[in-house]
């Protein structure tokens, strides 16, 4: 379930934040009618914002602001940083945003290398963020039914194209994925027309674990009601042969919901694996995940 008002989110980051005018601007290209309004300056919203509708049942609306400051860090404090922290916990960074989230993003972007640079390069941001609550009534559910996260990240991506060519665009960034990505590389995956993009809003990671173990595992299902997966695998298996698994599970999953349960098992490039359903993961953000084990194997302590 989402944290606060928002149901998708996705930033796109910047050298020198826009001008809302300028972003105003990029979105005309849409065709969409786009209303805007004044909100009050901060964390939450960034004192005006462009409301672009998408779908029709349910219709929603994507919400797109420019803070013009870095992506916080650690999600603020409740006594050192009220302001910021009041807004995470409200949802506003992102429905799975967890603290830290740009950091881990950055040490995992396999496919961007300068990952590192854009990230301390960056000064602002745009955000994008879905929503069925405008002129909704105090009952309105956040998630409506009919809701549809693949519909949503779809107007996300719709949305956000037009802001890939604003000056001082350096990455596109999503939360709740912790996935962070090089400009040209999302102009690719716009053009291309994929549906779903999986790249974009899952990632696939990789941990060493020991001199023997590795941990790979997904992250960004939850925005989509479906568990992450673990996989504890030995290090002499190629890591690319993991991770295009793990894409193969997760399209599997998006397509036909959460069939995978505690007791399964799976058949993998790898071997025979055991399926154990588990609340906690073994990596940050926390969240429910299939931790998938190859049968038989003896694990490192504690990987159950």
């Amino acid at each position: 379930m989402p944290r606060g008002f928002f149901t998708q989110s996705a930033t796109v980051l910047f050298t020198e934040a826009p001008s809302i005018d300028a972003v105003e601007a990029a979105l005309a290209s849409l065709g969409a009618p786009i209303q805007r309004r004044e909100t009050d300056p901060g964390w939450i919203s960034g004192g005006a914002e462009l409301l672009v509708p998408f779908g029709e049942a349910p219709a929603g609306v994507v919400h797109v602001d420019v803070l013009d400051a870095p992506w916080p860090v650690d999600m603020g404090h409740p006594e050192e940083r009220p302001d910021v922290f009041s807004a995470w916990t409200m949802g506003a960074f992102g429905p799975q945003a967890f603290p830290h989230n740009l950091a881990r993003a950055g040490q995992q972007a396999v496919a961007f290398p300068e990952a590192g640079e854009a990230i301390a390069a960056h000064r602002g941001f745009v955000r994008l963020r879905t929503s069925y609550l405008v002129g909704a009534g105090p009952e309105a559910p956040v998630m409506p039914e009919g809701w549809s996260p693949l519909a949503e990240i779809d107007a996300l991506l719709q949305v956000g194209a037009p802001l890939l060519g604003l000056d001082g665009a350096c990455a596109w960034f999503d939360p709740n994925a912790e996935v962070i990505l090089p400009i040209p590389l999302m102009r690719e995956v716009v053009a291309s027309g994929e549906t779903p993009p999986l790249e974009v809003f899952t990632h696939v990671r990789l941990f060493q674990i020991d001199e023997e173990w590795a941990l790979m595992d997904t992250n960004g299902l939850e925005r989509c009601a479906l568990p992450d997966v673990e996989v504890l695998v030995p290090r002499r298996v190629d890591p690319n042969e993991v991770a295009d698994f793990l894409r193969s599970l997760t399209a599997y999953l998006l397509e036909n919901g959460p069939v995978i349960e505690d007791g399964h098992t799976t058949e993998s490039p790898f071997g025979v694996l055991a399926v154990h359903a588990r609340d906690e993961s073994l990596t940050a953000p926390p969240r429910a995940v299939l931790r998938l084990v190859p049968e038989g194997a003896r694990l490192p302590d504690g990987a159950l």
